[in-house]
């Protein structure tokens, strides 16, 4: 990836914020954290933050959207997906958005965010997808703090489980469901 392309997402960079049109794409209705904070039924017009949506997109919907939106906007540079849950607990639909958003728009900047919890086993994956830019949700690292954040976690990834996230949550005594 070239500074240029990587300068030119309007999250990381002030100037292409008024240049570069973004488009967050709502295919990832699941999420493996319930915030205390968070409601992703909250919809209205003045609400445009990844997480919230007035509807989701199977992939093949995510396509058949970006096409109209770009002839629409001729400064669409940016697709991510954020949600309105995780992308990594709708892992499926999040691979197959990006697998055929990247076959026909090779060109955009393609970023995603995500909490971290089961993204470790896609990571080699959306690397070759050309994902660009991941932005990782971390609310807190105190335990204390985290625990008033979460109200509960469902983990999916094993490896995720045994040796990072469940010793930490089983200790501030969180609710953890195992998919």
């Amino acid at each position: 990836m070239t500074e240029e392309r990587k300068q030119a997402h309007p999250c990381f960079n002030e100037e292409a914020k008024h240049t570069n049109a973004r488009v967050h794409l709502p295919v990832a209705p699941k999420c493996n954290i319930q915030c205390n904070y968070c409601n992703r039924k909250y919809d209205c017009v003045n609400e445009s933050r990844p997480g919230v949506t007035s509807s989701v997109l199977a992939p093949f919907q995510a396509v058949d959207y970006l096409k109209e939106l770009d002839k629409r906007i001729e400064n669409l540079a940016v697709i991510g997906i954020a949600g309105p849950g995780d992308p990594f607990a709708n892992a499926e639909e999040t691979l197959e958005t990006m697998r055929r958003v990247n076959k026909e728009f090779p060109d955009k900047i393609f970023c995603l965010s995500s909490n971290g919890l089961n993204l470790e086993p896609y990571i080699d994956e959306i690397a070759e997808l050309g994902v660009s830019h991941v932005t990782l949700t971390i609310n807190a690292i105190d335990p204390a703090i985290t625990a008033k954040i979460y109200k509960w976690v469902r983990l999916i990834n094993i490896y995720t489980v045994e040796k990072k996230v469940l010793p930490f949550c089983l200790n501030d005594n969180w609710p953890v469901f195992l998919s």
